[in-house]
């Protein structure tokens, strides 16, 4: 994936997630994945997709093992990171 621009990144929070990790890249970017548990995930995750999409944030949606479903971010500056947490953390 390649890098955001943090004035396209959506600056209301929606849904929590149940889950955020962050992890450095050997770029000296960053990672970050929500992940949002069960069926009720998959309609919180749905909503953020559909703002994201809209907005034109480059991101992935997957299911992962457990019936997780989880949106990823990546390469993210510093600056885009804390854009992105604005999205999940009321």
């Amino acid at each position: 994936m390649q890098g955001v621009e943090a004035a396209n990144m959506p600056t209301q929070a929606g849904p929590v997630p149940d889950r955020i990790s962050i992890w450095p890249m050997d770029d000296g970017t960053y990672g970050l994945d929500a992940v949002f548990q069960g069926a009720s995930g998959y309609e919180r995750a749905e909503r953020h997709t559909a703002s994201l999409e809209s907005s034109g944030v480059r991101h992935s949606f997957r299911q992962e093992l457990g019936g997780a479903w989880a949106i990823r971010f990546g390469p993210l500056t510093a600056e885009e990171i804390s854009v992105a947490l604005s999205a999940f953390v009321r």
